[in-house]
């Protein structure tokens, strides 16, 4: 995927923010990009962190017809993603934060790899495909017929980026009411707009059958759920299940829709940075806490 690890920079002599624990990795969620990170990277100094592309998301990212045994099972993806973190990290632990369908990948990851990871934050994160709400028509066309599927992710995918304003219309239906987006990164537009509409279909289709609920419940590692408690995409009580879930878990409530990181960036970095100086975090083993409000 072509990236590499940044190392961030200290100011005044400080140390960044949970500069003692491992590198940073942040996984984006569908038809979104690794610039969803900028405003984050911008308000921390994250010290060495990544951000990949999933597949189709960007020109370098895995796309199809080479993605396509990634799609082929529940864990494929998962751990290709895992094998890339092991490499450039040369097997040190991570930190993994994940966004939506970049959470669900990130407690996959926590599950099948452990030793990989030194703990997780998720936020706005699914558990299953249907993010417990009935899908609309165009999700079903989309990922649900074989033929017409990739033509309207194609013919969608063109209308919504063509233009900065309309791209920006579009991420409106992810925000709660009376909520704005402080600033969209011009990147994440020119990074989808180099990836592949067929692939990201695709990963969609295999987005919408996973269910891991039940083994969630397996992952030891630390978890830092952020429920996005005004979320138009994901279901609150389906956020709140998840939490319920894992055995190692804090949950965090925040009064945002889908996207705090670019309508409350300040607020969300606050959460981050507490989470990476570890006063968010509960140590292994901890059980799953009353959730508190960001």
């Amino acid at each position: 995927m072509g990236e590499h690890f940044t190392r961030g920079e200290t100011t005044a002599g400080r140390a960044a923010p949970g500069a003692q624990g491992g590198p940073v990795v942040m996984l984006h969620g569908l038809l979104e990009s690794p610039a969803l990170w900028e405003p984050l990277s911008e308000a921390l100094d994250l010290g060495e962190h990544y951000a990949p592309p999933l597949p189709g998301h960007r020109g370098d990212a895995a796309r199809l017809p080479q993605a396509l045994p990634l799609l082929g099972s529940e864990v494929a993806l998962a751990r290709h993603m895992a094998d890339e973190i092991e490499t450039r990290t040369g097997g040190r632990r991570v930190r993994l934060i994940g966004h939506s369908l970049g959470g669900y990948l990130a407690l996959l990851i926590a599950r099948e790899r452990p030793e990989l990871v030194e703990r997780v934050m998720v936020v706005g994160a699914i558990h299953a495909g249907d993010c417990g709400k009935r899908p609309s028509l165009r999700t079903r066309v989309v990922t649900g017929m074989p033929l017409l599927g990739p033509v309207s992710a194609q013919v969608l995918m063109r209308r919504w980026l063509a233009d900065a304003d309309r791209f920006a219309a579009w991420m409106t239906s992810s925000l709660a009411p009376g909520e704005r987006l402080r600033k969209v990164p011009a990147a994440m537009r020119t990074e989808l707009a180099t990836g592949s509409p067929r692939t990201i279909q695709a990963l969609a289709a295999w987005a919408r059958g996973q269910s891991a609920l039940d083994s969630f419940r397996s992952i030891e590692r630390p978890v830092t759920v952020v429920i996005c408690a005004r979320d138009p995409v994901v279901a609150f009580a389906h956020q709140m299940a998840l939490a319920r879930e894992l055995p190692a878990a804090v949950a965090r409530i925040a009064d945002t829709g889908h996207l705090p990181m670019l309508t409350a960036p300040r607020r969300f970095a606050m959460t981050v940075r507490a989470w990476l100086d570890d006063a968010a975090a509960p140590t292994e083993g901890c059980a799953t806490r009353a959730p508190a409000e960001v």
